[in-house]
């Protein structure tokens, strides 16, 4: 027997209907109804501003499905904000709001005892006393019920109930299907590239060589159906890796797969019908509210004129736009959770860098963002008042993430008659030397620098942690430091994999 669907106005229905359409509410906010106003990081303090733009914003809105739009956006933050202090889930409560037939409340941890907040009356009400402390005053009695929980039961923490496609997940398992597309499409870049840049330098992984790239496909192709014929083509093959690999190594995104699934229901994905089933895509899970794109759909989207509302088709830049950076708490978030720093020094760190921990970090920033978390160092790439002073600084400071495995000592610069001029140490007692060369007295010779820190490596039948050289997409105008990643093998996969690095 069949199982009863519910009707459509039910509440369970209405309730999953808004959980669906929460990522797209608070897409709309941030990105459309109040782009640029504050920072969308989902913190109480952001509540601050959201009431202040309510108050500013709502009134002059023209029109109720205008305004109507604008509240259960704000309500959709709002409410997910407050799941963030007080734990607990969505509920529906039967209460209508407006023309909605109910409306959706937050249901905080039960160990809290606390009734439903309902963020369309709250919002409704800081329009009504305009004080400018409504949320505010919310979030505190709520934290106050936490405290009060938490001095009860020593260690209890409220447990939010995740929220599908806004709260941050791990990856996916990666399919044996894409790590040979992966593989295959690598090995081909020298050959690809000289073909769809016509031999110009022009991969370079940076945002801007998408133009390129969709220059190249619509010089290739004159209609969408002739790239239909083509899609299984190494050209195009390779068009949708290189339009990927941009949007990893720049916005810290992975590559996933969906292999087809006999039991999913259409659309979902692993069904026939879906966009997603059984092609590689990039995506930021990780993240909330992180971008995803099907490479082969957004060169596919190329052959339209326009959108059906009249406006040009998006480029193959503009993709980028979805797509979130990376940021400290995505940084510490990620090392906490492959082991490579405590819980605490997550915490720390974070709570240092509070006032931009959200803020977006460009490619080159990233392994400066590690230095920070203390699981990576770092040769300044400008100019430097003593060399070997310097020298002394980089070597040791890698020597002290190995907790004590290798000892440097005795660093200097001393003149040599073979090579004109060497770094030498004392690796655990044994003497090292590396030849050095200097245009100046005021910049260090950062290959050097790369040779040397080899010798920082643990011995690897004790430790399996090693330095790893960190490249990232070089964006124009930076100061661009050489960096030292130290991990483990695996933890050293998955930066490279989630954080777009290349560790060598």
């Amino acid at each position: 027997m069949a199982p009863e669907t519910q009707p459509e106005t039910s509440p369970q229905a209405l309730l999953q209907q808004w959980i669906g359409d929460l990522p797209f509410q608070l897409l709309l906010l941030e990105k459309v109804l109040l782009p640029g106003e504050f920072l969308f990081d989902h913190s109480p303090r952001s509540l601050d501003a959201l009431e202040g733009c309510l108050l500013e914003h709502h009134d002059s809105l023209q029109g109720p499905e205008q305004q109507a739009e604008f509240m259960e956006c704000a309500a959709a933050y709002l409410g997910e904000v407050l799941l963030g202090v007080a734990g607990g889930g969505w509920g529906w409560n039967t209460r209508p709001f407006g023309a909605l037939p109910g409306q959706p409340v937050v249901c905080p941890d039960p160990e809290l005892g606390l009734s439903p907040v309902a963020p369309m009356l709250l919002a409704s009400y800081a329009l009504r006393v305009r004080s400018r402390s409504a949320f505010a005053d919310e979030v505190e009695r709520l934290r106050q019920a936490v405290t009060a929980r938490q001095h009860a039961v020593a260690g209890w923490e409220p447990v939010k109930e995740h929220t599908p496609h806004v709260d941050p997940t791990p990856p996916l398992p990666e399919d044996p299907v894409l790590t040979a597309w992966l593989a295959e499409r690598s090995e081909a870049l020298a050959a690809w590239a000289e073909d769809a840049f016509d031999g110009a330098w022009r991969w370079s992984f940076h945002p801007d060589t998408l133009q390129w790239l969709e220059a190249s496909v619509k010089r290739r192709f004159a209609t969408r159906e002739e790239f239909d014929a083509a899609q299984d083509e190494p050209f195009v093959q390779g068009a949708c890796w290189y339009m990927g690999e941009v949007i990893r190594r720049t916005k810290g995104a992975v590559w996933q797969y969906l292999p087809f699934d006999p039991d999913a229901e259409p659309p979902a994905p692993g069904s026939r019908e879906s966009v997603w089933t059984e092609v590689p895509f990039v995506d930021q899970p990780d993240k909330r509210l992180g971008g995803a794109a099907v490479p082969l759909g957004c060169l596919r989207e190329l052959f339209l004129d326009e959108e059906a509302d009249g406006t040009p088709a998006e480029s193959l830049v503009d993709t980028l736009f979805w797509f979130r950076p990376s940021s400290y708490a995505h940084v510490g978030a990620l090392l906490e959770r492959i082991s490579m720093v405590s819980p605490e020094k997550a915490r720390s760190v974070l709570a240092e860098y509070a006032d931009f921990a959200h803020k977006e970090l460009p490619p080159h920033e990233v392994p400066s963002v590690l230095e920070a978390f203390g699981v990576a160092i770092s040769a300044h790439g400008d100019d430097v008042d003593h060399l070997e002073e310097s020298y002394t600084g980089i070597l040791e400071a890698a020597a002290a993430l190995t907790d004590g495995a290798v000892t440097l000592t005795g660093v200097r610069l001393r003149a040599d008659e073979e090579h004109g001029e060497v770094l030498e140490f004392a690796r655990n007692g044994v003497v090292v030397t590396q030849p050095v060369e200097h245009e100046s007295d005021d910049y260090l010779d950062h290959m050097a620098i790369i040779e040397c820190i080899g010798h920082v490596d643990p011995d690897p039948g004790t430790d399996p942690r090693r330095f790893y050289w960190a490249d990232f997409v070089r964006l124009k105008d930076a100061t661009h430091e050489t960096s030292f990643v130290f991990a483990t093998p695996g933890q050293a996969a998955v930066l490279e994999k989630e954080l777009g690095l290349n560790l060598r």
